[in-house]
């Protein structure tokens, strides 16, 4: 009796420790992978530079809600066709893509130089995919791509993903926001930008924005995007190069606080319990 008794207090303890352990967020493993491929044996031909670094999901208490956040961020990342993949081999079969359209476009131009021409064609490509905000309801990924394929520069791009993590979808604009938000969003945007763009200059000690009009932005262009990622003080928009602006502005981030959405925000969104939370710790 005294033994199935141990045996009992034992199987329970295994029990809540397995269910303890149970992953209740996302969990990921990074997976970095960094090589340069030589163009021809002549290293002053050129090169295509590969540096990738990103994290995947790899644990979550849902195995289908696991499933189609990690579909979704591997098909954004790399592409549909890598979904299927081991994750050990997704950078690597990238690579190998990109060397394969690398020396596609640039191999049969070697031979148009001459031995005195200084043209060499460089090509670089870097993926950086982050986790942001990580908790229970909710959790956001960020993915930053910079590619350079000659010429005066290169471009750099961030795009961001938010999850329901009771469904697996990505959270979109019309699942925060109450009808018709557009317009005042945009208006609110235009508004953090020449705000937080004071908050910069005041610590440069330079003159700050103070009408959009008589700056190089796009002010037309300047509306909600679905660029965003949630964190717990509001919600930040990300605008890419020529998006907003010409390319030497570069990207325009702006922060929302959810202080200044809460007349546009839903009630009883998913992100009332971020709103209600940030609220109590501010009085």
């Amino acid at each position: 009796m005294k033994k199935n008794f141990i045996k009992l207090i034992f199987s329970t303890l295994i029990l809540f420790l397995f269910f303890s352990c149970t992953s209740k967020t996302i969990k990921t493993e990074e997976k970095d992978f960094v090589k340069r491929y030589y163009l021809a044996k002549d290293t002053t031909k050129g090169s295509l530079s590969i540096d990738i670094e990103v994290e995947i999901p790899t644990q979550f208490a849902d195995s289908n809600v696991l499933k189609s956040i990690r579909a979704t961020i591997i098909s954004n990342l790399f592409g549909s066709e890598y979904v299927a993949l081991k994750n050990d081999s997704l950078a690597p079969f990238y690579a190998k893509e990109l060397l394969i359209d690398y020396k596609r476009n640039n191999e049969g131009l070697i031979d148009e130089l001459d031995s005195t021409s200084r043209y060499s064609f460089n090509n670089e490509h870097t993926v950086s995919g982050y986790s942001l905000l990580s908790d229970k309801i909710i959790y956001a990924y960020g993915i930053e791509r910079y590619v350079y394929m000659g010429g005066a520069h290169g471009l750099e791009t961030r795009n961001y993903y938010n999850f329901n993590l009771k469904t697996g979808k990505v959270i979109t604009e019309k699942d925060l926001y109450k009808p018709n938000f557009q317009s005042a969003l945009a208006q609110l945007i235009k508004v953090r930008i020449v705000e937080e763009s004071k908050e910069y200059k005041d610590q440069k000690n330079a003159d700050p924005i103070t009408n959009l009009d008589e700056t190089d932005f796009w002010t037309d262009s300047i509306k909600p995007n679905g660029n965003f990622y949630i964190t717990d003080e509001g919600i930040n928009y990300v605008f890419n190069p020529y998006e907003i602006a010409p390319y030497y502005m570069g990207q325009t981030e702006v922060s929302l606080p959810f202080e200044r959405l809460k007349n546009l925000l839903k009630p009883n969104s998913i992100i009332s319990y971020l709103v209600e939370k940030k609220s109590k710790s501010s009085k």
